[in-house]
């Protein structure tokens, strides 16, 4: 049976969150101290696994020709992931399933983080399931179809600095190519002559009180009936696929994260409306915390042509309140020759979300990863995000945004076990 993710060289290479798992003879300090369970020698089906992470990047914004700001930072970008898996034959063709993920700061704590751990709310995937002949079904945080079909399973450089989610070549935002499905029930169906069909829902009504810190469903990322739909096809090389997503949001609804789309260049380096990375909605043409819809739907086709791999995807994104809906589209090429795999990746997005604004945003990214035996690799790269038709309504709402230019060179290095 089919998975969200099943192809190893992706996993190893371009996957986010599935990569092969070796089996787990002792749980190490580490493991026992995160999870508190006993030593996992002694359970039959017990797996475990993970991926670390270490990047380091030199970022420059300009703007009319004058550098904003510049730097050099050193990230995890989100790669860095700890995981058990247990599977459990049952009889009658049935296989018990349960997964938990926990995201882990390979080069420790940022931001606002007070741990090497991310919260623990929608920090990773997490389930419990049942599989068989009619495929599978998961209870739990769960990998969405819409991110994990084409997606961040084709955006090679994904999970550093020159990813396309977010930096104009593929949509953010938890209802975009981020995050994880939170209350939610997710369906696959087993193949049929190359079709692979995957559904996930969520029946989580909670109440809400305007997001606030005793409510605990601010921290949701999906209930009211949000869903996300694909379908996809693979054979003879191809891989063609459609997927859908749709979020409501109820009057006073606080968990609604609008996709995320960078509209300008400020003192701080990209722009998203609402504050970095936040959500995409101005509160004075649509409120995106109160009774705002979204639903995004994106196609992307894909062809092997032996080691080189060539692929495209477009997104329409469409947020009530919003005349013209969003689009991304994608291009990427890859190869493998020996240990190197050289990555080609170009993008576009066009938004006319503020009034009487085009904005367009460009992006070009490319590099090689270098692989050795047993999942380590290295990696380095360019990437230019260029952005343009940024308007006064936009630095009226987002001060600080202008047109300009953001340049990011990277390398880093990654294990996974």
């Amino acid at each position: 049976m089919q998975r969200l993710v099943v192809n190893q060289k992706e996993n190893i290479l371009f996957g986010e969150e599935a990569v092969p798992i070796m089996k787990c003879k002792a749980l190490t300090a580490a493991v026992s101290a995160v999870l508190v369970v006993v030593p996992m020698a002694a359970v039959a089906g017990v797996k475990i696994g993970g991926m670390a992470q270490g990047e380091i990047g030199y970022w420059k914004d300009t703007s009319k020709g004058v550098v904003q700001s510049q730097g050099t930072n050193m990230l995890d970008n989100g790669r860095g992931r700890l995981w058990i898996e247990a599977d459990q034959k049952l009889g009658y063709g049935l296989t018990g399933m349960a997964y938990y993920m926990l995201k882990v700061n390979t080069v420790g704590q940022q931001g606002f983080d007070t741990s090497p751990f991310a919260p623990l709310s929608d920090a990773g995937e997490k389930y419990v399931g049942l599989k068989g002949a009619f495929g599978s079904i998961e209870l739990g945080n769960i990998a969405s179809p819409y991110k994990y079909t084409g997606g961040v399973m084709w955006d090679a450089f994904v999970t550093t600095d020159l990813q396309a989610r977010g930096n104009g070549g593929m949509s953010g935002g938890v209802f975009g190519q981020n995050g994880f499905m939170s209350n939610s029930i997710l369906y696959q169906s087993p193949d049929f002559s190359g079709f692979h069909v995957a559904f996930a829902y969520s029946p989580m009504n909670a109440g809400v009180n305007n997001g606030t810190a005793t409510n605990p469903a601010a921290n949701l990322t999906a209930q009211h009936g949000d869903y996300a739909a694909a379908m996809q096809w693979k054979a003879l090389g191809w891989s063609i696929f459609v997927a859908r997503d749709h979020a409501s949001a109820p009057g006073g609804d606080q968990t609604f994260k609008p996709y995320v789309t960078p509209i300008g260049v400020g003192p701080d380096g990209l722009v998203y409306a609402e504050g970095s990375n936040s959500g995409k909605a101005s509160p004075t043409i649509v409120d995106a915390f109160h009774a705002a819809t979204q639903n995004n739907t994106k196609f992307g086709v894909k062809y092997n042509f032996g080691p080189v791999a060539v692929m495209g995807q477009v997104e329409n994104l469409q947020t009530s309140g919003e005349a013209n809906p969003t689009r991304d589209y994608f291009l990427g090429i890859d190869g493998a020759a020996g240990h190197w795999t050289p990555v080609l990746q170009l993008g576009d997005t066009t938004d006319k979300y503020f009034p009487g604004t085009d904005i367009k945003v460009s992006y070009v990214a490319v590099g090689t990863f270098y692989n050795f035996k047993k999942g380590f690799s290295l990696y380095g790269g360019y990437r230019r995000t260029h952005i343009t038709g940024v308007s006064s309504a936009v630095a009226s709402a987002e001060p600080g945004a202008s047109n300009g230019t953001q340049s990011v060179f990277s390398i880093g290095m990654r294990k996974v076990f």
